[in-house]
């Protein structure tokens, strides 16, 4: 068969099944378009590797590209269309060195002084109540952005002091125990939300129109407050962002551990199932960044 004729049947026949296979659909034919009016079972490793070494692309295109093409001929594999699946050269793998900017707490506290000022213009979208809520949330539980620009009023239990956290899909929804001081704080800002937005009951987090707050928004929000709080930033390269509150959150988290004399072989796991982590990977690289990861060299200074 065709190439291009294999290329439609397969996306044909994955929609009927139910799949969307739009954006597989452009990988696929943009590939059959490469390879040319040739058959399916003269495709060889080598026409995978030109393909998808044609252009610089990130490594997640690439995997995601790769991924769309072993699946593509496994199907036909199994029909015996060919007789061997074609393999691209694997990526070689870049380092990339995890170096977040960790905030202290008089940078938290810069932050909410901040808070005012940076949202005094008439035209501002974000409350400054609103804006110091946020932070000290992202702070104080190490929830995701989108989760917490994303959590509704239903979702908080203020009786049991538990927050539901959606996450991208049903397989990352949990529920997370909060401290005091964060149930005391949202339910503060619940207050003021009511008496902004009294009829609203959808997102948590609203706009000064009673609008779920943009990530953009955000964003570009955040940066404006960090510039005022002036913050000092050990590189140009890096500068403070939000999701560096997450970072900080489990930094300061295990440093206190270390200060109660709690084991940390124990509460990692605690760590990185509250943060919603799949494996320890991610809670190993917030230990290496904690002080007490460098006692030695600090007794030697």
């Amino acid at each position: 068969m065709n190439i291009a004729d294999c290329v439609e049947h397969y996306v044909r026949r994955k929609q009927v099944c139910g799949y969307d296979y739009t954006a597989i659909a452009k990988i696929l034919r943009r590939f059959a378009r490469f390879v040319g009016p040739v058959e399916i079972a003269t495709i060889c490793n080598r026409d995978l590797n030109r393909f998808l070494t044609k252009g610089v692309i990130a490594n997640n295109t690439w995997q995601c590209h790769s991924s769309c093409l072993r699946n593509f001929f496994t199907y036909w594999f199994g029909r015996r269309e060919i007789r061997r699946i074609p393999k691209a050269k694997p990526k070689p793998w870049i380092y990339r060195m995890f170096n977040p900017h960790i905030y202290t707490r008089e940078d938290i506290k810069r932050l909410l002084t901040a808070a005012d000022v940076c949202q005094r213009a008439p035209r501002a979208t974000i409350a400054p109540e609103t804006l110091r809520t946020l932070v000290l949330f992202l702070y104080g539980t190490g929830v995701k952005i989108g989760d917490a620009l994303a959590l509704t009023v239903a979702d908080i239990d203020f009786a049991r002091s538990t927050i539901v956290i959606r996450g991208d899909s049903l397989y990352h929804r949990r529920s997370i125990p909060v401290s005091a001081d964060v149930r005391r704080m949202l339910r503060r800002y619940s207050q003021h939300r009511q008496e902004m937005n009294p009829e609203s009951s959808g997102a948590f987090f609203l706009t000064v129109k009673g609008r779920p707050i943009p990530y953009n928004i955000l964003r570009g929000t955040f940066q404006r407050l960090c510039t005022l709080a002036r913050l000092k930033t050990v590189s140009r390269l890096h500068r403070p962002g939000l999701r560096d509150l997450r970072h900080t959150f489990a930094v300061h988290s295990i440093s206190q551990w270390t200060h109660d004399h709690h084991l940390k072989e124990k509460m990692m796991p605690i760590l990185a199932t509250y943060m919603g982590m799949l494996d320890m990977h991610g809670v190993h690289r917030y230990a290496q960044l904690s002080p007490s990861s460098f006692q030695s060299q600090l007794k030697r200074l």
